[in-house]
């Protein structure tokens, strides 16, 4: 019991931290729909989450959540009603994309 409370504890420390420490893509918006963007966002945040959790022990669970929070933090940044729209209405689901 006490060791999958500490399992869950390090488990939500790494998804909080999954994110802050991944390395920054740049993705060109310029002419684009707002589901273009977004679809170029969740790319490059699942090549970014990917070199930042490989090798992880629990990579299978922290790679979602690193996209979903990569994706998010990086639409909220743009600040783009259109694109904050399609956003909420299509929220990521960290599936694997072609990396």
């Amino acid at each position: 019991m006490i060791r999958s409370i500490v399992l869950a504890a390090s488990a939500i420390a790494l998804f909080a931290s999954a994110p802050a420490s991944a390395a920054e893509m740049r993705v060109k918006v310029a002419g684009k729909s707002a589901a273009e963007v977004r679809a170029e966002i969740v790319k490059a945040a699942s090549t970014v989450c990917w070199q930042d959790v490989r090798g992880e022990a629990l990579a299978g669970y922290l790679y979602p959540a690193c996209i979903r929070a990569s994706v998010n933090d990086a639409v909220a940044k743009l600040n783009n009603p259109a694109l904050n729209a399609y956003n909420s209405a299509n929220p990521a689901s960290g599936a694997v994309v072609a990396r």
